[in-house]
């Protein structure tokens, strides 16, 4: 099911200036994040899921569908992602009701760093005041629900960036590279044992 078709307010209109400016946005969203799809969840405090791959427990975008332009959460969606792209920073109401404490102050922090800065998960405990905890906060990270609105991808492990081929490794690679890093600086010796990653060099 496409999200946001039958959220169209009748008699509303979307100007000419108005729909090319939000084709140019969407047009160079699906060129960075190399697809013309997101799945999404959203509920009465904000976006609770967004994912690049299908998942049947979410509703489907099609970012190249014109009907979704006048749904008010996705027109969000859109600009919120196209400003995260050009800044680094997003506005979009996010909902983690669902996590724990713990796993809410891991969220909060990393969605305090900075574009262009980058912190270890043991960073990330003792900021916390526990800096025993540095594998519960990757765990926590490892539940991220909202894709790059939460950037987990500024945070690396003490070995360096893990080298790894797939969708979600390369997307954390390019995002890193669009935020001025060097990977060969930020690569560890760690390779990701996954079969279609190993010896991900690209």
């Amino acid at each position: 099911m496409e999200l946001g078709i039958g959220l169209i307010k009748k008699g509303e209109n979307v100007g000419k200036e108005t729909k090319g400016n939000m084709m140019t946005k969407i047009n160079e969203i699906i060129d960075f994040l190399e697809t013309d799809t997101l799945y999404v969840i959203f509920s009465s405090c904000g976006l609770k899921f967004l994912s690049l791959r299908k998942d049947s427990r979410a509703e489907l975008v099609n970012l190249k569908d014109t009907r979704i332009w006048e749904n008010p959460r996705i027109k969000l969606l859109v600009n919120e992602t196209y400003n995260f792209l050009r800044s680094g920073k997003h506005q979009m109401p996010l909902d983690f009701t669902s996590f724990t404490d713990f796993e809410q102050q891991v969220f909060e922090i990393v969605s305090q760093i900075e574009p262009g800065e980058i912190i270890t998960y043991k960073g990330i405990a003792e900021k916390l005041g526990k800096p025993g905890a540095a594998q519960a906060v990757g765990n926590a990270l490892s539940k991220n629900p909202v894709a790059y609105f939460l950037p987990t991808f500024r945070v690396l492990s003490q070995r360096g960036l893990v080298i790894c081929r797939s969708g979600a490794g390369h997307l954390r690679e390019k995002f890193l590279v669009h935020e001025g890093h060097d990977l060969v600086k930020l690569r560890g010796n760690y390779v990701c044992q996954r079969k279609k990653c190993r010896g991900g060099f690209f």
